[in-house]
């Protein structure tokens, strides 16, 4: 580490400690008036967490709306497929738009589709949407007891953050194994097909290896296998489809825990605000100040005196 290296990385927190007791030597030779008009208004301030709040009650409303409030309600029979179809189609359109857009060498849209994007649709839509539509089907389920939890114990409580994580986590589980299945499916598919004297390969259960490619929805992944017959090249194409389909059912969970985490932590930094103000402005709170405030001018000195010398021999 060089002088310079070093005299940056001390007046980071002398700086801050130097801001921070400035303000309080500052705050604390202002008259109590503006001290208690300031905390009047901090008082009566909510800084959005009241809407943080409404919205997160709205979402919630419009959810049990359209799937139900109960675990098994009659509508989801209609819903969760017309909802797995509609998502999908969405994120399908964002990979075509992307294809055309982004990746086209012509600049014509009237072109027909590259081929591994007809095999992903018809992947999908052939086998893929069935094991979605019930993926989907679970996460809603999830989430329906998650929400139920936050409910009664607080959208803030640990137990409703608990379901939350559990609910994740399982259907990512859930999601997993039927990505390994059509995976597998494949495999054995190929060697039927074009290697059927070969032995089946172990294909591995690596849910966490595969998360970054179940992420990619412009880029799916392939598996490459080494036959008698040569390479070839296997993949179930809309793999990252069902896990945006899954996630996007899980949306409203995180979108409610979001959003009353962050009034929750809006209403903690106004009462600090407003404990702060009440803080300062004692005799006990002031000469503190003074006293760290030349604590830090004189150990300020010596990192100067490094920063002067550290100019001089361009070091």
């Amino acid at each position: 580490m060089t002088v310079v290296d070093f005299v940056a990385l001390v007046m980071v927190p002398i700086t801050v400690l130097a801001t921070a007791t400035g303000v309080m030597v500052g705050v604390g030779l202002g008259t109590k008036k503006n001290r208690l008009a300031t905390i009047s208004v901090l008082q009566a301030h909510t800084f959005g967490a009241p809407r943080l709040e409404q919205f997160s009650q709205l979402w919630s409303s419009y959810f049990e709306t359209l799937f139900g409030k109960e675990i098994l309600a009659r509508r989801q029979l209609i819903t969760v497929p017309l909802f797995t179809l509609l998502v999908s189609a969405g994120f399908f359109l964002t990979w075509v738009l992307y294809v055309y857009i982004f990746k086209s060498q012509t600049s014509s849209l009237f072109v027909s589709l590259p081929p591994t994007m007809r095999q992903a649709a018809h992947d999908f839509y052939t086998k893929g949407v069935i094991a979605t539509i019930a993926l989907v089907f679970c996460a809603i389920q999830l989430t329906k007891l998650s929400v139920r939890g936050g409910k009664k114990s607080g959208f803030c409580s640990s137990w409703f953050y608990i379901l939350a994580a559990f609910s994740i986590v399982v259907i990512y589980f859930l999601f997993s194994i039927v990505v390994h299945f059509f995976r597998v499916e494949d495999m054995v598919w190929l060697y039927a097909e074009l290697a059927p004297t070969d032995p089946l390969p172990v294909m591995p259960y690596a849910p966490f290896s595969n998360m970054a490619s179940s992420l990619s929805l412009f880029h799916p992944p392939t598996t490459i296998h080494v036959t008698s017959q040569g390479w070839y090249a296997t993949y179930f194409m809309p793999e990252p489809l069902i896990f945006y389909c899954a996630a996007t059912a899980q949306a409203s969970l995180l979108g409610i825990a979001v959003s009353y985490q962050v009034a929750a932590a809006l209403e903690k930094i106004k009462l600090a605000s407003i404990g702060f103000l009440n803080l300062v402005g004692t005799p006990e709170a002031n000469a503190a100040s003074v006293v760290i405030f030349i604590v830090i001018g004189l150990l300020a000195i010596p990192v100067i005196i490094l920063s002067i010398g550290a100019i001089l021999t361009g070091g």
